[in-house]
C-alpha cells in the first residue's frame, strides 16, 4: 500500500513491542539491576558496554554511542530501512501496517511484475533440482566451480535448459503475464511477430538478482563452456537498474552476523565462492563499474568498503574509475580501501587456493585511498624534477579537490601531499585548479578478465543443440576442502603487514580515520536533551531563539519541543516520528558520536542546556544591538537613549569576551 505510515500508528506499535523481547531475540542479554547488559552487537568488544532499560525503552551503548528504541535496534541489527523495519515489529506484533493516502511507488506500480519475476526464479531453481538435463547444470556447479549444494541454495542458483519457450510455457499461461514477463525483460519479442515471445536465457546457468529487501528484479546467466556472450544480465526494467544495485547485497546482509566491512568483487561467481569459504559480506556490480552510487548505498551500511581488483593493467585502471567514483562521497569516519590480486587471480581461484584465513590477512594488506590516490598522481609524472614535483601535486589536489571541502579527511590528503611535494598546505588548500570531469560519469563495463556482460538484441534468433554431459549427482556432491596456505605479504614477507606506500611510507602504513570533530555547544545540549528528555520540561526556550534560521537550532528546538510536549518518551521515540523527516539523520548522528557516552553520565544536564540558552540570549541581544546602531548612524549616538544602549552593547560584548 502506498503512503506515509501514521504517527499514531508508530506510537501504538512502540507501546506494543516490548525492547526486551526484540533484542533477547537476537543478541544473549544479562540482567544487572534495573537494567539489561550484553555484548554491543554493533561493534566488536570483550566486555559488556550495551544497556538496555526496559522501564524507558531504551538502549545505548557506551563503546559505539549506538542508541534507540525497537526500530532503531531492528534497522541497525537487521540491516533494514525504517519501513522494513516497522513491518518486521508489526507482523511480530500481529499488527497491519497502515499508509495515509499517497502516490505509489515503483514497486507498488510494479507488484505483478515482481510477482512474474519471483516465479521465474522458482522456475529456474525447479530446473536446477528436476529437469533431464539438469547434470550439465549441476556438475558444471560442482565440479568445476566447486559450489555445494548449501551455497546453490543461498544464493537461489537455478538452471534454463536449451528451448526457446521453458520459461513461457510455465509462468507465461496468460497474455497479460507474458506482457509481464516481457516488460521484465525475461521474454524477447519475436522481430517478424508482434506479440509473440520467446525465452531470453536459454542453457545457462541462472543467478537471480535481489534487491536489498530480497525481491527478485533480474537475473545474470552464464553460459556453459566457450559460447558468447558469457554472461548476460536482464535489461533495465522498471524495477531494475543495474548501475544502482549490487549482486549478494541482500545475501551479505542476511548472513553476515556484523557487518562492518563490505568487499565490491567483479562477478557473481566471486562473491558465491567467497560467501561457500566464509566469506559472505562481498558484493558485485553488474556489468558497471563502481560508482558513486555503489558507495553511497554501501557507506549507509557499513564505515568500510574493500574495491577488490585483478592485479593487472584492467584492474588498474577499475580501481581509478573507482577511486574517482568514491572522491563525491566520501565521509568522515569511513574508509574505502583497495585490494589488488596477484595477476591471473580472481577471488574465486585464489580463496580456493588459499583459504579463508590467508585472504583475509589480503583484506588485511589492502591499500588506502590517500595511497592510490598518490600513487596514482605519481604515475602521471612525466619530469623528474622540480616540473615534475609541481606536475604530482597538481594531478594530486586535481583529485582531493572533488572531496567535498567540509570533511576532515579531505584536509588531512592535503596535510600528507604537502609533506610530500614540499607545497605548503595553506598553498595547497587555496590553488585554484581545473575541475576535471571524473570518469565514473560515464558507463564503463567491467573489467574482469571474461568477456563484458550483454543484453541480446530482441532480434536474436540464434539457436544451438547441445550434447548430452557426464553425469554427477549434484546431491551427492561433497566440496572440496581446501588447504589454507600461509599468506606471506610481499612488501616484508611478515604476516598482516599494512601495506606501506611509496613516497611517504610511515603515513600509509595504515589507514585509520579522523577523530570525530568536537560538538558545538548548541550540539552539545540537544545531545543532554536527547540523553536526558525529562529536562525539557523544565527548560522555557525564548521564541527568537528558536525562530532564527540555523540548521543546528532548528534540530535543538525539534528536539526540545518534542520532550517538553512528551515528557516520559525517549529518543528512540523521537526517531520513530522523525523517520521520514530531515532531522533524523542529525539526530542519529549525535547519538553515534563520541561525546553522547560521556553525555550519558553527567548530572548537570539541566544546566548546561541552560547555559547554551543564555548565552544564545546574549548573542542575541548583541546582535540585534548591533543592527540597530547600524541603522541609526554615528550622529544619533548624541542621543541620550542611544547613549546608554551603546554603553549597554559594550558591557555585552565585555561579557562576551569574558
Amino acid at each position: 500500500m502506498a503512503g506515509r505510515i501514521p504517527d499514531q500508528f508508530i506510537d501504538e506499535l512502540l507501546a506494543r513491542t516490548d525492547l526486551t523481547d526484540v533484542v533477547s531475540s537476537r543478541i544473549s542479554l544479562k540482567k544487572t539491576g534495573q537494567n539489561y547488559s550484553a555484548l554491543c552487537p554493533f561493534h566488536n568488544e570483550k566486555s559488556p558496554s550495551f544497556s538496555l532499560n526496559p522501564n524507558k525503552q531504551f538502549y545505548y551503548c557506551f563503546g559505539c554511542g549506538a542508541g534507540g528504541n525497537a526500530i532503531s535496534f531492528v534497522m541497525e541489527h537487521d540491516h533494514l530501512d525504517f519501513v522494513d523495519a516497522i513491518e518486521v515489529l508489526a507482523k511480530d506484533a500481529g499488527m497491519e501496517v497502515p499508509r495515509e493516502q499517497g502516490a505509489p511507488d515503483r514497486y507498488e506500480q510494479n507488484a505483478e511484475l515482481l510477482k512474474r519475476l519471483s516465479e521465474s526464479a522458482t522456475f529456474y531453481q525447479r530446473q536446477l533440482i528436476e529437469h533431464p538435463d539438469k547434470l550439465k547444470a549441476t556438475d558444471y556447479l560442482a565440479q568445476e566451480r566447486g559450489l555445494s549444494g548449501q551455497i546453490a541454495k543461498v544464493f537461489g542458483l537455478g538452471f534454463a535448459p536449451s528451448g526457446w519457450d521453458n520459461l513461457l510455457k510455465s509462468v507465461g499461461t496468460r497474455a497479460e503475464h507474458q506482457e509481464q514477463l516481457y516488460r521484465g525483460g525475461m521474454l524477447i519479442e519475436k522481430k517478424d511477430q508482434p506479440g509473440h515471445y520467446y525465452d531470453r536465457f536459454r542453457n545457462r546457468i541462472i543467478f537471480p538478482i535481489r534487491d536489498s529487501r530480497g525481491r527478485v528484479i533480474g537475473f545474470g546467466g552464464r553460459a556453459f563452456g566457450d559460447e558468447k556472450p558469457k554472461y548476460l544480465n536482464s535489461p533495465e526494467t522498471p524495477v531494475f537498474q543495474k548501475s544502482q544495485e549490487l549482486y549478494g547485497l541482500f545475501e551479505a546482509k542476511q548472513n553476515t552476523q556484523n557487518l562492518d566491512q563490505i568487499i565490491v568483487v567483479e562477478g557473481y561467481m566471486d562473491v558465491i565462492v567467497l560467501a561457500q569459504h566464509g566469506i559472505t559480506n562481498a558484493v558485485a556490480t553488474l556489468g558497471t563499474s563502481v560508482n558513486s552510487q555503489h558507495i553511497r548505498k554501501l557507506f549507509k551500511l557499513v564505515s568500510k568498503v574493500i574495491l577488490c581488483f585483478d592485479g593487472d593493467k584492467a584492474g588498474r585502471s577499475a580501481a581509478i574509475r573507482g577511486l574517482e567514483a568514491s572522491l563525491p562521497v566520501m565521509q568522515d569516519e569511513k574508509q574505502l580501501r583497495f585490494l589488488f590480486l596477484p595477476e591471473g587471480e580472481d577471488p574465486d581461484s585464489l580463496v580456493r587456493k588459499e583459504g579463508k584465513d590467508a585472504f583475509n590477512l589480503r583484506l588485511e594488506d589492502s591499500a588506502s585511498l590517500s595511497h592510490v590516490l598518490f600513487d596514482h598522481a605519481r604515475n602521471q609524472v612525466t619530469l623528474a624534477d622540480e616540473e615534475g614535483e609541481a606536475q604530482f601535486a597538481r594531478n594530486a589536489m586535481s583529485m582531493i579537490q572533488q572531496i567535498p571541502k567540509e570533511l576532515t579527511f579531505r584536509s588531512i590528503l592535503i596535510k600528507q601531499l604537502s609533506e610530500q611535494s614540499g607545497i605548503d598546505s595553506d598553498t595547497l588548500g587555496h590553488t585554484a585548479l581545473p575541475k576535471v570531469k571524473p570518469s565514473y560519469d560515464k558507463e564503463i563495463s567491467s573489467t574482469t578478465n571474461e568477456p563484458e556482460y550483454y543484453d541480446y538484441p530482441t532480434h536474436d534468433a540464434s539457436h544451438h543443440d547441445y550434447d548430452d554431459y557426464p553425469a554427477s549427482p549434484y546431491g551427492d556432491y561433497d566440496s572440496a576442502s581446501y588447504s589454507n596456505h600461509e599468506y606471506t605479504s610481499p612488501q616484508t614477507g611478515k604476516t598482516g603487514y599494512k601495506k606501506k606506500g611509496k613516497f611517504n611510507k610511515q603515513k600509509d602504513e595504515a589507514y585509520f580515520p579522523p577523530a570525530p570533530s568536537s560538538l558545538s555547544k548548541i550540539k552539545q545540549a540537544s545531545l543532554c536533551l536527547l540523553l536526558h528528555p525529562h529536562i525539557a520540561q523544565h527548560i522555557d526556550i525564548p521564541d527568537p531563539i528558536i525562530n532564527q534560521a540555523n540548521d543546528e537550532l532548528k534540530i535543538f528546538g525539534k528536539i526540545w519541543r518534542y520532550f517538553a510536549k512528551h515528557p516520559e518518551k525517549n529518543a528512540g521515540h523521537l526517531l520513530g516520528e522523525l523517520a521520514e523527516n530531515v532531522a533524523h539523520k542529525p539526530i542519529i548522528d549525535l547519538l553515534n558520536h563520541q561525546d553522547a557516552a560521556t553525555k550519558q553520565k553527567i548530572t548537570n544536564a539541566k544546566q548546561e542546556v541552560l547555559d547554551m540558552v543564555s548565552t544564545l540570549e546574549r548573542n542575541l541581544g548583541l546582535n540585534n544591538s548591533i543592527e540597530r546602531l547600524k541603522n541609526k548612524g554615528n550622529e544619533s549616538i548624541k542621543d541620550t537613549n542611544t547613549k546608554q544602549e551603546l554603553r549597554n552593547l559594550m558591557d555585552l560584548i565585555r561579557q562576551k569576551k569574558s
